[in-house]
């Protein structure tokens, strides 16, 4: 009968083994920690980090800006200037712009590198009131196509490029517009910044939507004499989108 050779009992791991395994399983943790939390720390534009950046005061509430504290622009420009820098992006690019416009905005412009400013005048073809499902609540909301003025012609004419222009304030008036007003921005008073840059079709041509918010907290006299006063409440819908007309 052949002879069998007994079972070794298994070899002991040394104790360095376990030290060593133990600060490789340490390390990971930290790691992973690390890379969560700076992930849920720096990018206000995801709904769930921007409500715990405000809670640990990571960021600070919308803020009401005065006249002495503006954010200074980068750019300043008209539907024209608009679409001749606009329309040349592709999708990406302006997936990458409305990123970063977003957070600037979220974080109150704190560095802000594509701040611009828009002007022109624009003729109004709709308003409503802002809801809480809306990006920003409570408020008005206007949609208007770009006038341009030409030296050939006596009257400005349409130009594609609309405007999206969002008024924040606590006491919207029903009345505060009417299809066809003349909406004339400048940078003074309202400061409409440019957060969001879309492009669309208008009769089969290429055409720009401009999603704009007052930031200026001052009271401002509609086209209809009525008076809103713009202040944009603590924080904003992030997980909403930042269309208002479907």
């Amino acid at each position: 009968m052949a002879r069998t050779e007994p079972d070794l009992p298994p070899k002991k791991r040394p104790p360095l083994y376990w030290w060593f395994l133990a600060n490789i399983l340490a390390l990971a943790f930290a790691i992973t920690s690390w890379l969560i939390c700076l992930n849920v720390f720096r990018d206000p534009t995801n709904p769930k980090s921007y409500e715990w950046m405000l809670k640990v005061g990571r960021i600070k509430p919308l803020q009401a800006f005065q006249q002495t504290d503006l954010p200074e622009e980068s750019f300043l420009n008209n539907p024209i200037e608009l679409e001749a820098r606009y329309q040349s992006y592709s999708q990406e690019d302006l997936n990458t712009l409305n990123q970063e416009l977003k957070r600037a905005y979220l974080t109150n412009f704190k560095k802000a590198p594509f701040l611009t400013y828009v002007t022109g005048k624009y003729k109004i073809q709709s308003f409503r009131k802002l809801t809480q499902s809306d990006f920003l609540f409570p408020g008005i909301v206007i949609q208007a196509q770009a006038l341009i003025t030409r030296e050939e012609l006596p009257d400005p004419i349409p130009y594609p490029v609309f405007l999206e222009c969002v008024f924040p304030t606590k006491q919207p008036h029903e009345k505060s517009f009417e299809v066809g007003d003349l909406l004339e921005l400048e940078k003074q008073p309202l400061y409409p910044a440019l957060i969001h840059v879309e492009k669309t079709k208008l009769d089969e041509r290429d055409a720009l939507t401009l999603k704009v918010i007052a930031l200026h907290a001052v009271d401002y006299t509609t086209p209809q004499k009525k008076t809103l006063s713009i202040s944009p409440p603590e924080k904003a819908n992030v997980a909403a989108a930042i269309s208002f007309f479907n």
